[in-house]
């Protein structure tokens, strides 16, 4: 029986079978190589977004303990304060303990300036801020903003007794001296909007608030939910009813922890289509603050737009 040339294969001689033996263990090696170079890298990615593959998510300690350290800053009222009886409450508060809630964890409070809270957060001194936050870059470098906001901060300048200032664009001024809270949003926004004017900070709001009562400093820029204190303390400090502007601010949690993140982020969009905020503001602040200053709430929608409070 005749073969057909194409049938025929040629043993390999001893050198050739060497030299793809060589080449086949060249080829094993490498493939090694790159699946573990790949198994690296996938760790890498996973340890980059989850921290320490050892590492529990904080949601899932709080929700084995059923407690949760918070950092805060009390000296906000009626954001966060004590009451008469030095409990914990305010807007802010009253907002976090329904996420808490949620979660099944009892909030301990840290308190301490609020210019301090995050670089405590990143030394681990408590699990996040519970304070809002206004979201600024710099900030981003120490933690991770919930990715859906809380709340809006609606800046308005309070103006110092005999003020006669009647727009904004007054305080644009050399000879203007503005107040604001060290460590906060406005400390950097306002030296942008009001480059003329001298910006003095603060270490507690209610000292700002003291030095426009006072009239050491020509107005003091912070959110509008400080109307009703104000007019109670300094009778004589008018409100301009015009925003300066409307930032928003949302939980502040350490890097590297996804599961904490989603959790927060998909609560805090629940809410805002249940629309929380705007009704805890009317509580709050809001309502006197539109009918007897003319000030418009701002608040959180159900996409986290700025939504205006009417009524």
């Amino acid at each position: 029986m005749s073969t057909s040339p194409s049938a025929v294969q040629e043993a390999p001689s001893s050198e050739a079978a060497k030299s793809l033996r060589i080449r086949r263990s060249f080829l094993a090696a490498g493939g090694t190589a790159l699946a573990g170079a790949g198994a690296f890298a996938m760790a890498g990615q996973a340890a980059a977004q989850g921290g320490n593959g050892a590492q529990e998510s904080l949601l899932d300690v709080w929700v084995k303990t059923g407690k949760a350290r918070i950092g805060v800053d009390l000296n906000n009222k009626p954001l966060r304060f004590r009451d008469t009886a030095g409990k914990p409450t305010g807007l802010g508060i009253e907002f976090l303990e329904l996420l808490m809630k949620d979660i099944g964890a009892t909030p301990e409070y840290i308190e301490m300036p609020f210019g301090q809270t995050f670089a405590a957060l990143a030394a681990g001194k408590f699990d996040m801020i519970g304070t809002f936050v206004t979201i600024l870059p710099s900030r981003g470098l120490r933690g991770t903003f919930a990715g859906f906001p809380a709340y809006y901060q609606q800046n308005v300048a309070y103006l110092k007794p005999g003020s006669r200032v009647k727009t904004l664009a007054e305080l644009n001024r050399k000879d203007v001296k503005i107040a604001c809270q060290q460590g906060s949003s406005e400390e950097t926004t306002l030296r942008s909007v009001f480059p003329l004017a001298t910006i003095q900070t603060f270490p507690q709001v209610a000292d700002a608030a003291s030095s426009v009562g006072g009239g050491l400093v020509d107005a003091l820029i912070t959110d509008a939910f400080f109307v009703t204190t104000m007019s109670k303390t300094f009778p004589e400090v008018k409100v301009l009813g015009e925003s300066v502007n409307a930032i928003p601010n949302t939980f502040f949690m350490p890097h590297n922890d996804f599961k904490l993140w989603a959790y927060v982020t998909n609560w805090l969009r629940y809410q805002g289509s249940l629309r929380t905020i705007v009704g805890l503001q009317n509580k709050w602040f809001g309502t006197e603050a539109r009918d007897k200053y003319g000030i418009p709430g701002i608040g959180v929608g159900s996409g986290g737009e700025p939504l205006v409070i009417k009524g």
